[in-house]
């Protein structure tokens, strides 16, 4: 696709798997990360176009870390989670829009529609003047 890669930051190693295929099979370029730390410290070398993250793999102490990172603070990140109503309530305590969430995916999801979900944030977020992708 051209763009900076996706991250997906995912615990289960099934649901990363999947994950990393749809996205792949789209064609976009992905890193996965089993742990947020990894993530954190990639964002300082590659920054993405969007970030996936696992909100069990504690999720609000990764996002409030990438939001306090000068590269973090505009990537947008989309929440897949089976916390389901705990976390939409949790979400919706700390405002969405404060924390920079584009959108949450409760698992079970569909691909198909969070592909095109994906898809659309990116678009809607190509950001002239972003930092680029270093190799």
């Amino acid at each position: 696709m051209g763009g900076r890669p996706v991250f997906v930051l995912e615990d289960e190693v099934p649901v990363r798997t999947v994950l990393v295929d749809a996205l792949t099979s789209v064609g976009h370029d992905v890193r996965d990360f089993g742990d947020g730390q990894q993530a954190l410290d990639e964002i300082e070398r590659v920054v993405p176009d969007l970030s996936l993250l696992d909100m069990r793999m504690d999720g609000f102490t990764v996002l409030s870390a990438l939001r306090r990172k000068p590269a973090g603070k505009t990537i947008p990140v989309i929440i897949v989670s089976g916390l389901g109503d705990e976390l939409l309530q949790a979400i919706d305590a700390r405002g969405a829009e404060e924390l920079g969430v584009a959108g949450i995916f409760a698992k079970p999801f569909d691909i198909p529609t969070l592909l095109r979900y994906v898809g659309s944030v990116i678009a809607r977020d190509a950001r002239p003047g972003a930092p680029a992708v270093k190799r």
